[in-house]
């Protein structure tokens, strides 16, 4: 009886072994198909890459920036990525390519800048980006367009031409406008003011006297007016000093009108006049004996 029950005591260990060691790979391949694998974290894995906001035109030699984000990667494990970044001309042609390795274990977002390569011709170009990772079913791949174009005094060569041309526009215009300005105060300064309705016989000494007055403007303002009106037998406009009547002989309406300049300014002005046809000399009156004896006035 002892010994049937140290044999029972001997054997029941050695059973439970036996029978884990039967049933373990059976229970071990259940729980390798219950843990997510690689794959099933991965399946659903995709890449979104922009360069909007960012850079969409560069120069030859300049940084692209891309900006990246790795998504769908659940499962709450870690997971190697490699990224493959390339450039490609509108042929299809690739003109650079890197690569790197990120660990991503849900989402991802960065920035990565590529240098465009020196001496890349200007166009349109593809940026690419993909990832590789363990196991992978299908490519995540995505990309976007930029342009390369070469840049003239800091500026992109399509923006130096287009503001050389507004400032080449604005420029001519300016020019224009200021020369038929120039002209125009050249006229207003030679005539200052238009006699048309005056007979043409009398117009040129209408004309003669608002020069003279418009001069007298120049040099001493307004008071100029004040000189004009205290004139005898001359009429102006008090506010534009445009010759309105003649009522005496215009050489003595001149003559007086130099008298009374000379003496504002404290100085000697020369203006010749020759005498009219058909008469003699007239002396001027109201102090104008003192104006040169050579002047004198022509009636055309």
């Amino acid at each position: 009886m002892k010994f049937s029950l140290q044999r029972k005591n001997f054997f029941l260990p050695v059973l439970i072994c036996l029978l884990a060691l039967l049933f373990y790979p059976f229970v071990a391949a259940r729980a390798v198909d219950a843990a997510p694998s690689v794959e099933d974290v991965t399946k659903n894995a995709k890449v979104d890459s922009t360069s909007a906001s960012l850079a969409v035109r560069v120069a030859p030699g300049e940084l692209l920036p891309i900006s990246v984000k790795l998504s769908n990667f659940g499962g709450g494990r870690r997971v190697d990525v490699t990224i493959t970044y390339g450039l490609f001309n509108d042929q299809g042609n690739q003109i650079y390519t890197t690569t790197e390795t990120v660990a991503v274990e849900t989402t991802a977002s960065f920035v990565k800048a590529i240098q465009v390569p020196f001496g890349t011709p200007p166009g349109q170009y593809i940026a690419r980006t993909s990832i590789i990772y363990q196991d992978q079913l299908v490519p995540a791949t995505a990309q976007f367009a930029f342009s390369v174009e070469k840049r003239i005094m800091g500026l992109f060569q399509s923006d130096f031409y287009l503001y050389a041309s507004v400032l080449l526009v604005v420029s001519v215009v300016t020019g224009i406008v200021a020369r038929i300005w120039i002209k125009r105060q050249r006229y207003v300064r030679v005539n200052p003011h238009e006699y048309l309705s005056v007979p043409k016989k009398d117009r040129i000494f209408y004309e003669i006297i608002s020069d003279t007055i418009m001069q007298m403007r120049y040099r001493v303002g307004d008071k100029a007016l004040a000189i004009a009106k205290s004139v005898d037998g001359l009429v102006i406009d008090e506010n534009s000093g445009k010759v309105l009547e003649l009522k005496v002989d215009p050489a003595k309406i001149v003559a007086q009108l130099i008298v009374q300049y000379e003496k504002m300014l404290g100085e000697k002005v020369s203006f010749a006049i020759k005498k009219p046809s058909g008469g003699s000399d007239k002396p001027p009156k109201d102090g104008a004996a003192s104006v040169d004896k050579n002047l004198v006035f022509i009636k055309k």
